[in-house]
């Protein structure tokens, strides 16, 4: 779960490169007669808020692109609409019944900077809002956690506020580019880049692939017949994330040259699984975002609960596993074929069976076991649908009880 904290310190650093970063000409300073062109890779919160500042202080002198290799912009700032017929459809239509912010569930301002420089401008512009809720804790073991002792989710129950975009999260970065995109920013959806090379003459050549192959569900057999086409020259390359800096097997991989991928790779990755289940009624749970102590559950979240989302009759909720579950899980079943060495893409059917199940049976049990029993058993569910994120965020410290390095006891790696 990208944290948009992050982008102040990105665009810190465009502004001062440090040696070795991925830049022939500083952000900015004219080449001969052209603006300077910049390429950002990864069309997410840190992506989008990037590529606005860029052009807010360089102006005409910049020409920033964007790739974006998802369904749609937003990265792990990412919202789900589901149709009846369990047909997926854009983050915006009204008419899914089905809804959930299957990726970072909310971020927090911690900083008086992220606040007046970022957070100020995307409440005034409706992009985000305060996320006011019923929050709460509650232990696999039976009853109600002390939220002191109990581990959170990134800052809650306890460090309130927290604000999740209006109408889904995506709504945040999507909100940016389309700023970014009225300033001249062009933003190329659904595009991976594969591979970066330096030229001669020090300008930087991406080349990747488009449409159906550029998706991390796709078959490998698919993705592998698509050639990759140029992208483009750029005088400066800005990544992301640190999914980039992964082997040319990974669908994330950016072809990062290994002198600069080095530097990053060995940091730790968090994986995550996430349920999504659609309840045919509300549930009779007096919380609606509930942080949990359990070695299979770590979050869940009630869609009609956050701003601009009411779903109305139908109860759709977001399961996050804690990240001990999804690296057994990821090891019991892997994303990497261990014979062909190819990427084996998330599979819908796998994902219901078995970390969908398994997530809903934790949650069902950790109710059970809290005062809040009586709401079991659970109203009928009507949609299951699951992620993987393999690369859910770069263990911080401090989240989770991870020590200064990212590692921690329920992170296992």
């Amino acid at each position: 779960t990208a944290s948009p904290v992050a982008a102040a310190h990105l665009i810190q650093a465009s502004s001062h490169p440090e040696p070795g970063a991925m830049s022939s000409a500083e952000p900015g300073e004219p080449t001969g007669e052209r603006p300077v062109r910049v390429a950002v890779v990864g069309g997410g919160i840190t992506g989008a808020t990037c590529a606005l500042e860029l052009l807010r202080q360089g102006g005409d002198r910049v020409a920033v692109t964007i790739f974006d290799q998802g369904f749609g912009v937003g990265g792990r700032c990412a919202h789900r609409r589901v149709l009846e017929s369990g047909g997926y459809t854009g983050p915006t239509n009204d008419e899914a019944p089905y809804r959930f912010d299957h990726g970072c569930q909310f971020f927090r301002a911690d900083s008086e900077r992220f606040r007046s420089e970022l957070l100020k401008e995307w409440l005034e512009r409706g992009w985000a809002a305060p996320w006011t809720c019923r929050f709460g804790t509650l232990i696999g073991r039976g009853g109600c956690a002390d939220a002191a002792a109990a581990g959170d989710f990134f800052g809650a129950p306890t460090r309130l506020p927290v604000y999740c975009g209006v109408g889904g999260m995506s709504a945040v970065p999507s909100g940016v580019l389309g700023e970014a995109a009225a300033r001249g920013c062009t933003v190329r959806s659904g595009v991976r880049v594969a591979s970066m090379s330096r030229l001669s003459i020090g300008e930087w050549l991406l080349s990747g692939t488009s449409g159906r192959a550029a998706l991390h569900d796709t078959k490998e057999e698919e993705a592998a017949r698509a050639s990759p086409d140029s992208l483009g020259e750029f005088d400066a390359v800005v990544v992301t994330d640190v999914s980039a800096s992964m082997g040319a097997w990974h669908r994330a991989s950016a072809g990062v040259p290994e002198a600069i991928a080095s530097v990053v790779r060995g940091r730790t990755r968090v994986a995550l699984f996430v349920a999504l289940l659609a309840f045919e009624t509300p549930l009779e749970v007096p919380l609606d975002a509930i942080s949990c102590d359990d070695e299979t559950l770590w979050f869940a979240a009630r869609t009609s609960s956050k701003p601009g989302l009411d779903s109305g009759g139908v109860d759709c909720w977001t399961l996050v596993s804690t990240p001990k579950y999804a690296a057994a899980e990821v090891k019991r079943v892997p994303m990497q074929d261990p014979k062909t060495g190819a990427f084996i893409p998330q599979d819908p059917s796998y994902l219901k069976e078995a970390p969908c199940a398994d997530l809903q049976a934790a949650f069902e049990r950790i109710l059970g076991a809290s005062e809040h029993a009586s709401c079991l058993p659970l109203p009928r569910v009507i949609y299951v649908g699951g992620q993987r994120w393999g690369s859910a965020f770069p263990a911080p410290a401090g989240v989770g009880g991870r020590d200064a390095v990212g590692r921690g006891p329920k992170t296992v790696e």
